[in-house]
């Protein structure tokens, strides 16, 4: 599974030495049969375009973006995520087991795991230990509703860049409203 980490996804997306980011969409997922989760590169322009309903949401209907998705086939806990030169998809597979499916292409990934009564913490940095949280919460969630865990990821995306999130107390709302167990898409201590 070494094909996960951010080098090689990086690499395989032929982004350059100097990309630093990793986005990433840690779902309950609802229904694994829906095509749509099985094609990385579909997966990750939904969560492009996710990215941007989010900043925009001006009710709850808007921050659920594609309706066809969610909450049908998956449901988010937290906003599309940032994370610095790191991939969460081996720490999902230690904390996890291996991934019931598994798709990558040009540096998108996808893959559909199933909770697990325990998880082991496995953070060390920043961002790791956020991914940690989020999938705790993810896992709870998945398992409450008998349902799988879908990760979502990508590089090439601009870490240092403002979230505007941070700036829109209201979107924050919305998200919390909606069930979000957190609301902007770095690390508070980031």
């Amino acid at each position: 599974m070494q094909e996960l980490d951010f080098d090689s996804l990086n690499k395989s997306a032929d982004n350059e030495s100097w990309c630093s980011t990793f986005a990433y969409w840690l779902l309950v997922l609802q229904d694994p049969t829906n095509p749509f989760v099985h094609e990385a590169e579909k997966a990750c322009i939904e969560m492009s375009f996710q990215y941007d309903v989010e900043d925009q949401a001006q009710d709850e209907y808007m921050l659920l973006g594609n309706h066809d998705l969610i909450p049908a086939v998956f449901v988010p806990v937290a906003p599309v995520t940032l994370a610095l030169k790191w991939s969460p998809f081996l720490t999902a597979i230690t904390a996890l087991g291996t991934p019931l499916y598994v798709n990558t292409s040009s540096g998108n990934a996808v893959a559909i795991l199933a909770p697990v009564a325990e998880l082991k913490e496995t953070g060390v940095t920043p961002d790791e230990k956020h991914f940690d949280f989020l999938l705790r919460h993810t896992r709870t969630r998945a398992l409450q509703s008998n349902a799988l865990i879908l990760l979502v990821g990508s590089p090439g995306w601009a870490y240092d860049a403002e979230d505007f999130l941070e700036e829109e107390p209201k979107i924050r709302k919305l998200m919390e409203d909606f069930g979000f167990v957190y609301t902007l898409r770095k690390p508070a201590n980031a």
